[in-house]
C-alpha cells in the first residue's frame, strides 16, 4: 500500500513539475517577444457591463475617457445590466457631456445565455469600431491604456490580454490584501505564461481586447453562453481553437488595469468558486492539463491523511509541499519581476499554504454546488 501511495504521489509530482516547466518556457518566450510593437492606429469600442455599481461607475468612466489617444478613435459602450441603484442615472449623466459614450439598458435577459454574457454581447453588437476592449465597472485604467493595447495588435492578432492588479481598499486587513494580491497576480502570470507557450488557459475580462470580426467568426459565445462565468476564458479559448488568429499577452505596465480585492474572506471565496465553476467547460486539452495540477494538489492532503496510518508517508507529504513551492517559485519569481510586483515575493510561502485548501474547495464547490455572484445564487448546469 505504501508503495502504491508513493508511486501515485511521484507520478503527479512529475506531471506538476512538467506543467510548470512548460509554463515557465512560455513566460520566457513572452518576455523575449514583448518589445515588438505595431504602429497602425486602430479604433476601439470599450464595452463595460455594469450592475449596481453606483459607487464605482463614474471613476471608471473618468479613467476610461482620459486616454492619450484622440477621442475620435474610441467609444465607450456602457451596458447597464438591470441595476437597481443609481448606476444607470450616473452613466446617463456622464454620457450627456461625453459624446463618445453610449449607455445601453438591459431590462430583461434572454433565456439560454448568462446575464453577464448577454450584457456584453449586446455591447459588442452596439459597438461600431474594429477592436472591442473589455473592462469592468469597478476598474480604473491608465491614460496610456488604449495606446498600449493598440501596440499589441497587428493584422494577424485576434485577441490581446493585459495584466490586472489589485489596488488597496481602505481598512482592509493587510494580510488578506497581500494574500489576494499574490493569488490574483498568479492567475495573470499563468495566463501570460500559457499564452507565451501558445496554449491559452485563462483570461481576465478586466483587461481583454479582441477583434469584433474574430468574435463573430467563432459565433460569439456559442454554447458557452449559458455558462454563468467565463466571458473571458471561454471566449479566449474559442478564438484560439479557430486557429485563425494569434493570441498575445500585453506585459507593458502602461497598459495595466487596476481593480479592488474582496473586503472579506467569504467574498473572496465566493469569487474563487465562480472561477472554479467554469473550468469544466474548458477544452479537453486544457482540462487534462489543469486536471493534472489539481490532482497533484489533492495528493498533498491525501498524503497527510495516509501518513496518519503509515507514518513514513510524512516524508512524502513534506516532499509534495516542497515540489509545490518549487513550481510556484519557478513561475512567480520571473512573473513578479516582469509585472514589477517583487514586493509580493515574501507572501509566496504563506500564500501557497492558504491557496491549497482554497483551490481544492473552491473548484469542488464551484463545480458541484452553489456560489453567489452579484446578489444572485447560481449553480453550474450539468451538461
Amino acid at each position: 500500500m505504501i508503495v502504491i501511495f508513493q508511486t501515485i504521489f511521484s507520478v503527479f509530482s512529475f506531471l506538476y513539475l512538467t506543467a510548470t516547466a512548460f509554463l515557465y518556457s512560455g513566460l520566457k518566450r513572452l518576455s523575449k517577444s514583448s518589445g515588438k510593437r505595431n504602429t497602425r492606429n486602430y479604433s476601439f469600442s470599450i464595452v463595460i457591463a455594469a450592475r449596481n455599481e453606483e459607487a464605482n461607475i463614474l471613476a471608471c468612466l473618468e479613467s476610461v475617457c482620459s486616454q492619450t489617444i484622440d477621442k475620435s478613435r474610441y467609444e465607450v459602450v456602457l451596458v447597464d445590466d438591470r441595476s437597481t441603484d443609481r448606476t444607470f442615472k450616473f452613466a446617463q449623466d456622464f454620457a450627456a457631456v461625453h459624446s463618445n459614450v453610449k449607455v445601453v439598458p438591459v431590462y430583461k435577459t434572454m433565456p439560454g445565455i448568462s446575464p453577464k454574457k448577454y450584457a456584453v454581447s449586446l455591447g459588442i453588437k452596439t459597438a461600431e469600431n474594429e477592436i472591442i476592449v473589455f473592462t469592468d465597472a469597478d476598474c480604473r485604467v491608465k491614460t496610456t491604456w488604449l495606446e498600449t493595447v493598440n501596440s499589441g495588435f497587428d493584422e494577424n492578432t485576434g485577441l490581446v490580454q493585459g495584466i490586472t492588479t489589485y489596488s488597496r481598499i481602505e481598512g482592509i486587513n493587510d494580510f488578506l490584501f497581500n494574500f489576494q494580491a499574490v493569488d490574483f497576480l498568479s492567475h495573470g502570470i499563468i495566463a501570460a505564461a500559457a499564452i507565451g507557450a501558445k496554449f491559452p488557459l485563462n483570461s481576465n475580462a478586466n483587461n481583454m481586447s479582441f477583434r469584433k470580426s474574430a468574435f463573430d467568426a467563432v459565433g460569439g459565445y456559442g454554447l458557452a453562453g449559458s455558462v454563468v462565468s467565463g466571458d473571458d476564458d471561454l471566449l479566449l479559448q474559442r478564438i484560439w481553437k479557430s486557429k485563425k488568429w494569434n493570441i498575445k499577452y500585453m506585459t507593458d505596465a502602461s497598459g495595466a488595469v487596476y481593480t479592488f480585492p474582496a473586503k472579506l474572506f467569504n467574498d473572496m471565496f465566493e469569487q474563487r468558486k465562480r472561477w472554479g465553476s467554469k473550468t469544466v467547460h474548458y477544452t479537453r486539452p486544457q482540462m487534462i492539463f489543469l486536471g493534472a495540477i489539481f490532482f497533484f494538489y489533492l495528493c498533498i492532503p491525501a498524503s497527510m491523511i495516509a501518513a496518519l496510518f503509515f507514518p513514513i508517508l510524512w516524508i512524502s507529504a513534506i516532499c509534495l509541499l516542497i515540489v509545490k513551492l518549487i513550481g510556484e517559485y519557478m513561475l512567480l519569481l520571473p512573473g513578479m519581476k516582469m509585472f514589477d510586483k517583487s514586493e509580493l515575493l515574501k507572501y509566496i510561502i504563506p500564500g501557497s499554504i492558504l491557496q491549497l485548501p482554497m483551490v481544492l474547495c473552491a473548484v469542488v464547490i464551484g463545480v458541484f454546488f452553489k456560489f453567489v455572484w452579484k446578489g444572485g445564487t447560481y449553480k453550474r448546469k450539468i451538461k
